[in-house]
């Protein structure tokens, strides 16, 4: 009985985790939407709504006694690490939009995502599950993260194929130069590896969601503890950045343009968006117990890539794309989903 209530609770939470991600790879679809306003403009209304404003509005509303869950002398450490893994997440988020634009998205998107893929599961693997990694289930997860890790390069590179192919085609400039790719190489796999201290402030929170537990916030909620100074801390870089390009640009007096009181309502969706899939990966990676950092946050990245390929689909973006590339972006699908299937069957051997 045991383990048929923890096959139906994993089956459940890898659903949660898929979930989180498909909000999370449609989230950006407003910006489409946005055109009068800088780049500076949208993603500082998104920041602030999704890393400060719901993260304590969903908190407060969920967890029980909150601010006493960080007072205690146990969790302070733990809080601490947190925080600074909030601020590290920022910093790569700048790496990130750096990277973009030294060697473009499709390439950097790949090599970002694949680098978080990897060490977001893998240190919570070999940190807190050392005993696990030369078992049976061991080798599947490191398997399935292979696997999902092979899919995002392929995806990536045919995302980069197909920008050159409608380059050519429109008989414009190929991609970044040459000599901006080391730079740009270092900035991708800097923002990867940042990005994975999203999953590590999960991982080595838990002494917080433990002392939730204790105030009686029920488990689908208690990761809430974490994301809300996670992301707060996120939100620091992330605006001191988005400053320097409004001074740069001009562009505050954007945010009270003419015809753009709409856009204001496109990032309280975007935020809504992006967040709720936090809180649901972080309700997922809860009910997989401590496999959840390990298992959990592979479907979770790999379910945004491929949403956000079926996006592209959808509107057009491959339009142009020779059949090399549209092969090569399949192939990678199927990665992604041979991935899914193999970390779903080694959470049924815990």
């Amino acid at each position: 009985m045991p383990s048929a209530v923890f096959l139906i609770a994993s089956s459940g939470a890898a659903t949660l985790a898929l979930g989180a991600g498909v909000l999370n790879g449609s989230f950006a679809t407003p910006t489409r939407f946005m055109n009068r306003w800088q780049w500076e403009n949208v993603w500082a209304l998104w920041a602030v709504l999704a890393m400060f404003v719901l993260p304590w509005i969903v908190a407060l509303a969920t967890v029980p006694h909150l601010f006493a869950t960080y007072q205690t002398v146990e969790v302070r450490h733990a809080l601490l690490l947190v925080i600074a893994f909030g601020a590290g997440y920022g910093i790569a988020a700048i790496c990130f939009g750096l990277g973009v634009e030294a060697i473009g998205i499709a390439l950097n998107f790949a090599i970002a995502l694949g680098t978080a893929t990897a060490v977001g599961s893998a240190i919570p693997l070999f940190w807190f599950h050392a005993a696990s990694v030369f078992t049976h289930q061991g080798y599947l997860i490191e398997t399935g993260i292979a696997v999902i890790v092979i899919g995002i390069v392929l995806c990536g590179i045919a995302g980069r194929s197909k920008e050159r192919d409608q380059a050519r085609k429109l008989s414009e400039a190929k991609g970044p130069a040459s000599s901006g790719f080391a730079k740009g190489l270092v900035l991708a796999l800097v923002a990867g590896a940042g990005s994975a201290l999203q999953n590590f402030g999960l991982a080595f929170g838990v002494p917080l969601l433990h002392r939730a537990a204790e105030l009686g916030t029920p488990q689908s909620f208690q990761a809430n503890v974490i994301w809300a100074p996670l992301l707060t801390a996120t939100l620091i870089p992330y605006l001191l950045f988005c400053g320097r390009l409004w001074k740069k640009n001009h562009s505050w007096n954007l945010f009270f343009a003419p015809k753009t009181a709409r856009y204001w309502w496109f990032g309280l969706v975007m935020g809504a968006l992006w967040f709720s899939s936090i809180v649901i990966y972080g309700a997922a990676a809860t009910r997989m117990a401590d496999m959840g950092p390990v298992l959990g946050w592979p479907l979770f990245m790999s379910a945004i890539i491929l949403t956000s390929n079926v996006w592209g689909l959808a509107v057009g973006e491959w339009k142009g794309a020779s059949r090399s590339s549209l092969i090569t972006m399949f192939a990678g699908l199927a990665g992604l989903i041979l991935g899914f299937c193999i970390l779903a069957w080694s959470s049924r051997l815990a």
